[in-house]
């Protein structure tokens, strides 16, 4: 039980700043790359994604989405609990949360999923946006590598955060090289969030959607110090932009969207965490 409750109140922090992600949706407007062309330079990749995330924030039009929040924790006994939740998203920053079903542990429905929901709103905040924004006066950056893909290129960058906050974090991000959006996010909290957590790993995925990369899963590991570890999931499903009375311009349910590590996931998707369980 105060294991789950530790957990419970500082995993929040984490599964916060994926939330800001959102803002990370491109529009597909430059290319910048011909086969020809030579790879930019880290501040270049950097200065073209800052741009575009000014570009996305101002485009961002309304839209909602339904969000599966998925909790399994096994140490002092095991528990696992869900919850259902439609979101509407009002820009630039107003998220709306409605539960359309829960179930399974009280203790992990209250202290871990519900504590998860009220983080994203306080993450959305004018003023943890600014100091939470994938640029340069919150994060420090160093290309690492270009890795090809056959869907397309995408610059690895190595993030340090250059302040204090609890949203903040350390890790890679995956830029794309023609829409300069980050489509990938593997990490941890800039600070440990508490003695008893001996580690945290998350790893946040996007999904390019119309114009857009909207967020498409978000997994956490959790170990506690002396013993236990929970495993939370976020998927995210049926979008629909232009927002109620809006554009009508829906969007079905993503691949995979009601898989969990524990529950079969996507091949693959759970690959850098297995090592760790």
């Amino acid at each position: 039980m105060n294991s789950v409750r530790l957990l419970s109140g500082k995993r929040l922090l984490l599964l916060a700043w994926a939330g800001l992600g959102t803002l990370c949706s491109p529009l597909a407007v430059e290319c910048f790359a011909q086969a020809s062309t030579a790879p930019l330079t880290v501040d270049q990749v950097v200065a073209q994604m800052t741009k575009r995330n000014q570009q996305r924030a101002e485009a961002l039009r309304p839209y909602t989405s339904l969000r599966t929040y998925q909790c399994e924790y096994h140490g002092f006994g095991d528990r696992r609990a869900e919850l259902v939740v439609k979101m509407s998203f009002t820009p630039p920053g107003k998220k709306e949360f409605t539960i359309v079903s829960e179930s399974g542990s009280e203790i992990l429905r209250k202290h871990v999923l519900k504590r998860l929901v009220e983080a994203e709103e306080d993450a959305t905040s004018e003023e943890n946006r600014r100091s939470t924004a994938m640029q340069p006066e919150n994060y420090e950056f160093q290309l690492v590598e270009v890795d090809e893909q056959p869907g397309g290129n995408f610059y690895v960058l190595e993030v340090r955060p250059r302040h204090s906050n609890k949203y903040l974090f350390r890790g890679r991000i995956w830029v794309d090289a023609k829409d300069f959006a980050v489509t990938r996010m593997r990490g941890e909290p800039a600070r440990n969030p508490s003695w008893w957590v001996k580690k945290v790993s998350m790893e946040v995925e996007y999904r390019k959607i119309g114009d857009f990369w909207l967020l498409a899963r978000n997994e956490t590991l959790t170990q506690v110090r002396f013993r236990g570890r929970a495993v939370t999931t976020i998927d995210y499903a049926d979008y629909e932009l232009g927002g109620p009375g809006g554009s009508p311009a829906s969007i079905s349910a993503l691949p995979g969207a009601a898989s969990t590590c524990a529950g079969g996931a996507a091949p693959g998707a759970c690959t850098s965490k297995d090592d760790h369980r």
